[in-house]
């Protein structure tokens, strides 16, 4: 059985908590420029960003590819061979900065480069212009990297083998990253697995639904958002296994979100496991009925409830 308790877990590791900071030298700055070094630096470069108004980045090397936290956060993001376009939502905020890493074409060095991308309410870097080094990295310079990614992954681990050594389980986990407070609410759920709807063309068994909620930090005078997940158990009745790709949050048709997904392994023939989607929603959108759509690689439906709401 999927117990409530379950998605506790995957809700307190969000890595979205607000932090109240101060505001780097770069967002006075309507141009950056910055010239990368061969090896990919640890910290992320921080260029400011603003609600509704463009940043427009301008590299002299093609981009392969591009990962943009919280994606969802942003109304454009027009990713060109040699420029990446970034506007904001009206209701992104200050907060936590967004990591956005650029991973470049060829085999030149650095390969990739990661940007703090930090919400200022008015200014911001129109353009940022990004120059990086063209020689090719060194073997030893590539071994070195490897060697280093590698002791920083063993330290995350033992980090997170320290922290459940003392004692902090997930309802701890809720206090120390501050989703909740002794005397008030923190995580709430509800049961939708008798309330929902299934599509006819659903390729997997729908078992059980939960869906869960908090309330983030806004400022005052802003409309409360949501962070919601909805819990599935589902059963693989087909040959292949099955693995979640993407999911989406639709209502009346309309896309609203689409949610991050996790699934602790691929869904084997014949077998059971549960997969979460977790996403943030204005009050009123999550007060609402949604269809939540789950799709594997190919891009495949596998999975489509209606009659989603939250708690």
């Amino acid at each position: 059985m999927l117990l409530p308790s379950a998605a506790l877990v995957l809700l307190s590791s969000s890595p979205d908590t607000a932090l109240r900071r101060s505001y780097p030298d770069a967002c006075e700055e309507p141009a950056r420029s910055i010239e990368l070094p061969a090896e990919s630096s640890r910290e992320p470069l921080e260029v400011c960003i603003s609600a509704e108004l463009s940043t427009t980045f301008v590299f002299d090397s093609g981009i392969a590819r591009v990962e943009l936290e919280d994606a969802e956060r942003f109304r454009r993001v027009d990713e060109d061979e040699e420029t990446l376009v970034l506007v904001p939502r009206r209701k992104s905020r200050s907060g936590k900065p967004l990591r956005l890493t650029v991973y470049f074409e060829g085999d030149a060095a650095p390969a990739s480069a990661t940007f703090a991308l930090v919400v200022h309410p008015a200014r911001l870097a129109r353009e940022v212009d990004v120059f990086r080094f063209g020689r090719p990295e060194e073997p030893w310079e590539r071994e070195l990297r490897e060697a280093r990614e590698e002791n920083e992954r063993l330290a995350r681990e033992l980090q997170r083998l320290q922290a459940k050594d003392q004692g902090q389980g997930p309802v701890t986990q809720l206090f120390a990253r501050g989703r909740m407070e002794m005397g008030t609410q923190g995580v709430v759920f509800s049961d939708l697995s008798k309330s929902i709807t299934l599509s006819p063309v659903n390729a997997l068994k729908v078992e059980a639904v939960y869906a869960y909620r908090y309330t983030t930090d806004v400022p005052e005078g802003d409309e409360p958002v949501f962070r919601v997940a909805v819990a599935l158990r589902l059963r693989n009745p087909g040959a292949q296994p099955w693995t979640a790709a993407k999911a989406t949050l639709a209502r009346d048709g309309e896309e609203v979100t689409q949610p991050g997904v996790w699934q602790p392994q691929p869904l084997a023939p014949l077998d059971r496991g549960f997969v979460v989607a977790e996403t943030e929603l204005p009050e009123r959108e999550a007060r609402g009925k949604l269809t939540l759509g789950l799709w594997d690689g190919q891009g495949t439906l596998g999975v489509e409830i209606g009659n989603v709401s939250f708690p």
